[in-house]
């Protein structure tokens, strides 16, 4: 069985965003991040760091094993359990996952609080805190 932590992070005042992800299994333990480019939404921010984690799953050829995604966004969590999308600026995305989600054997998604997501959490947060430090670099 698969466990994929998921979240997103984004700074206003920096105009910068970024996803992490922890992904276990057996013998399996991952950490990483990654920048969102020109996203400053909190909302599509997390669906596509959920993105990322159904992605990753493909990327992997493990689309057969039971996997059980874990997000603190509601937003998303709800959105795939009740397999619908309202805000028209998340549809495509939306899709994208939907499509993916549709060639997993077995999997199940959960919503968690935030404080049990604080591994991912910090992984986003470090993706952010890169593109500071890569920005500074530049000056």
């Amino acid at each position: 069985m698969l466990k994929i932590y998921s979240d997103a992070a984004v700074s206003q005042k920096n105009q910068l965003a970024g996803t992490g992800l922890v992904v276990a299994g057996d013998g399996l333990h991952e950490q990483l991040n990654a920048p969102l480019k020109d996203c400053l939404d909190n909302h599509l921010a997390e669906l596509k760091a959920f993105y990322l984690a159904v992605n990753w799953v493909h990327e992997h050829d493990r689309t057969q094993e039971w996997t059980v995604f874990h997000t603190d966004s509601q937003l998303v969590a709800q959105s795939i359990r009740k397999n619908h999308m309202k805000n028209p600026a998340y549809i495509e995305i939306f899709k994208d996952i939907q499509h993916l989600l549709s060639h997993l054997s077995f999997y199940e998604v959960k919503w968690i609080p935030e404080k049990q997501n604080k591994g991912a959490d910090n992984l986003a947060k470090q993706a952010i805190a890169k593109q500071l430090k890569q920005k500074t670099a530049k000056k």
